[in-house]
């Protein structure tokens, strides 16, 4: 495992620099007795226990370090619509009963994300502007018609952009065409985490931080986590670690790739840039063969990222790279500094789904979102509430799964985006 997995060191990101503050929680110490435990305080986890919450059920949440600090308080900050993945393509893992109830659970994930932010009166820099994807070459093309077809988007909240439009909202003439899905939108990430934290503590959640999981047993008819300094009993386990899951419980980690995702940050431009570049504050990505995600936040400043190195590690955070294609797409972004670098693991499936895992009696993990994290992580807290509370939920559980030759993943990792320079060089633009 890299060190920046297990290091307590918080990222120097505009988003600690900006966020909302949240008193360091306390670490666990001596034991404790609840109907759930969670590893994990980012947005499945934190969401698993307000939703737990909710519905009377108690829990405990620890952290290796706290609220945030993985990739929820470290990504983009784009509430972005649906799954990557088409239906079309993930149609033999979810039976025929079960399509309709993952497709509208899909739909749903960004509402879920605003309605949390108004319900628990969530200061996060909350804006709701919409979605634009953006592509390039008739391959890009198809797959918006696709996407809007097999996604069944009302036709009311998605559009289809041709190249002068793109051109108008985006303030480039790169691309050929896009989308527009107006549930799509974004905000401060790492606020966002810790006022999921507010609400739960708000709630009764206990959360502790600085209380690295070492170890869980069985004890009698349920489970016994580990830590440092303690214990937590509890009836169900929750693993909420994504893509900075380790070896707690054998094999979770080889369901997904951790996948490096960095990202650099303007000092604060002018209104007369500003308003050339996404003047609509449109949350933006990219189907290219190495995908860039941008958009201007609050105090006027450009958020640009990307993939990270050749074999998929955070390194020393050269975000080199994205820098240049920034530029690519906004010269005019040269005549300003950047401020901020940082960065973070991405956990990436196979067959780019979500995965709701049923490891033992008791015992479930919420991991893979591909990218789309903010909004897929937060409403798998809800299905896993759902899962413990109910017995029930619209995403059917899957066993764990890992993936063959995982200790070869890196290599993976350095063709895919070898592939992926090669496509962006080869890929015709629509002419006319």
């Amino acid at each position: 495992m890299n060190p920046d997995l297990i290091s307590c060191h918080w990222p120097d990101s505009l988003w600690r620099a900006t966020a909302i503050p949240l008193a360091p929680l306390p670490a666990l110490t001596g034991s404790a007795e609840t109907r759930v435990g969670i590893v994990g305080a980012g947005y499945t986890g934190l969401s698993t226990a307000l939703h737990l919450a909710e519905r009377g059920v108690e829990s405990v949440v620890i952290d290796r370090n706290q609220p945030g600090w993985g990739c929820s308080g470290r990504n983009g900050g784009q509430v972005n619509p649906c799954w990557k993945v088409l239906p079309d393509d993930m149609g033999r893992h979810y039976g025929a009963d079960a399509m309709a109830g993952v497709i509208r659970i899909a739909n749903a994930t960004c509402d879920l994300v605003f309605e949390l932010v108004d319900r628990y009166d969530i200061d996060c820099q909350a804006i709701r502007p919409g979605y634009i994807l953006a592509v390039i070459g008739e391959p890009g093309q198809s797959y918006i018609g696709h996407w809007i077809s097999q996604w069944q988007v009302a036709g009311s909240l998605v559009e289809t952009l041709d190249r002068e439009r793109m051109a108008r909202m985006l303030g480039t003439d790169h691309y050929d065409c896009g989308m527009l899905d107006r549930r799509g939108g974004s905000v401060q990430p790492l606020s966002y985490a810790r006022g999921l934290a507010g609400a739960c503590l708000g709630m009764g959640v206990t959360i502790h931080g600085d209380s690295a999981a070492l170890g869980v047993e069985r004890r009698g008819v349920g489970w016994r986590i580990r830590t440092s300094g303690g214990a937590v009993d509890c009836e169900s386990v929750v693993f909420a670690t994504n893509g900075y899951s380790d070896r707690l419980w054998p094999g979770l980690r080889e369901n997904i790739v951790p996948v490096a995702s960095l990202i650099s940050a303007t000092e604060p431009l002018p209104p007369d840039v500003t308003d050339r570049i996404t003047p609509g504050r449109n949350a933006v990505s990219d189907n290219a063969g190495l995908p860039v995600y941008y958009r201007i936040d609050e105090a006027g400043r450009m958020v640009f990222g990307g993939r990270g190195t050749l074999f998929g590690r955070t390194g020393s955070v050269n975000t080199g790279a994205v820098r240049r294609a920034a530029l690519r797409l906004y010269p005019v972004l040269g005549d300003f500094r950047w401020e901020y670098d940082w960065g973070g693991y991405v956990a990436m499936t196979t067959h780019h789904r979500p995965l709701l895992l049923e490891l033992d009696e008791g015992v479930y993990a919420g991991l893979g979102y591909n990218g789309r994290g903010v909004a897929m992580a937060t409403m798998m807290g809800r299905l896993l509430a759902e899962r413990i509370a109910e017995g029930r939920t619209g995403l059917p559980a899957e066993r764990s799964r890992p993936i063959p030759l995982h200790a070869f993943h890196p290599v993976g990792i350095a063709g895919r985006m070898v592939g992926g320079r090669l496509k962006d060089l080869v890929t015709p633009r629509i002419r006319g």
